[in-house]
């Protein structure tokens, strides 16, 4: 739990990513006096924790990505304009490229409400508990519990894991190449 503002991080780098961006961004501008030591002041009761939400209930977007910095008109990795995917949850933002998406995977996420690392959940069962148990699908980036999966997992497999939304699709498709 961040000790300036009270948001809560299921791990230790979401936590120092969200400080040094939040908190040590907004000291950059302020004078530093050696002789002032402040007391990190807890939060306030009556300030929202939760990320600001636009009408459709989504948070609203970043207007940068949270790897590179850059922007929709640039993307400081690459130097070209790319458009940014953000987290429907908070808001966080990234360029597909940065983020290491492949074409498939960008389509896939326009299709739904996506979730980045920190916000991610089960798509089955809806939670983010044990995210040590939460696989990620290599073609859409939905998570998934092992253990929610129908037959559960005991292990992560080895390579590429695909949810079961594509595994019949590819199914369905070597089915109708082969029966004609």
């Amino acid at each position: 739990m961040c000790v300036v503002c009270g948001k809560r991080y299921k791990n230790r780098p979401g936590l120092s990513y969200h400080y040094a961006h939040s908190h040590l961004a907004e000291e950059e501008g302020e004078e530093k006096d050696e002789m002032d030591i402040r007391e990190p002041t807890p939060p306030q009761q009556d300030e929202p924790k939760t990320p600001k939400k636009g009408p459709d209930c989504l948070a609203l977007p970043n207007n940068y990505c949270d790897f590179c910095l850059g922007d929709s008109n640039l993307n400081q990795k690459t130097g070209q304009s790319e458009e940014l995917v953000s987290c429907s949850d908070c808001g966080r933002s990234g360029h597909p490229s940065c983020l290491q998406f492949t074409p498939v995977m960008m389509a896939a996420v326009k299709t739904y409400r996506w979730q980045c690392i920190e916000c991610k959940c089960c798509n089955i069962c809806g939670t983010s508990e044990n995210d040590d148990q939460l696989l990620f699908c290599d073609d859409c980036d939905r998570g998934y519990h092992m253990y929610c999966l129908s037959p559960p997992m005991s292990e992560p497999p080895e390579g590429k894991f695909w949810s079961h939304i594509y595994i019949y699709i590819y199914i369905y498709i070597i089915f109708f190449l082969f029966s004609n």
